[in-house]
């Protein structure tokens, strides 16, 4: 009956809560100035997806098993090859984790930048080539988490 009871949700949130107070009342810069500065990348990133059609075996299972519907397959030669709708892939990782060739794997590339709809879309032959990144960054930074700052970039 003695026992204290713990809230750890609790706790947390209201950790996160006087973060958040402690960064608005010393105005802290959280940003940086993308696209002049852009971030270190971990190598495990999920950038854009290229396809390898030399190993893919058309089995369509990237699309079944793609959440949010981006992975349409398109005919070509008697043969159905993966494309993917950006502007509907939330980068999940889904296609390329199930795929059993590996014939889709992640690029390092992931801030491209469109016009139009259209241009979203990627077909198959397009899909084989890296996507070029929107701008060559000017200076990279790192991010930093020092105990009393908080996140900073070097």
């Amino acid at each position: 009956m003695g026992k204290k009871k713990s809230y750890p949700d609790v706790e947390g949130h209201l950790k996160a809560v006087k973060t958040g107070l402690k960064y608005l009342i010393e105005n802290r810069r959280l940003t940086i100035s993308y696209p002049e500065v852009t971030m270190e990348l971990p190598p495990i990133y999920r950038g854009m997806i290229i396809l390898n059609i030399n190993k893919c075996i058309n089995c369509g299972i990237c699309a079944r098993i793609c959440p949010a519907n981006a992975i349409k397959m398109y005919p070509k030669d008697d043969k159905r090859n993966p494309g993917i709708d950006y502007a509907r892939c939330i980068f999940c990782g889904f296609c390329v984790d199930v795929c059993p060739v590996d014939a889709l794997a992640f690029s390092d590339v992931h801030d491209t930048a469109y016009y139009t709809y259209e241009e979203l879309k990627f077909d198959p032959d397009r899909l084989l080539k890296s996507p070029e990144p929107f701008k060559k960054p000017l200076k990279k930074v790192k991010v930093i988490f020092d105990e009393k700052r908080g996140l900073k970039y070097e």
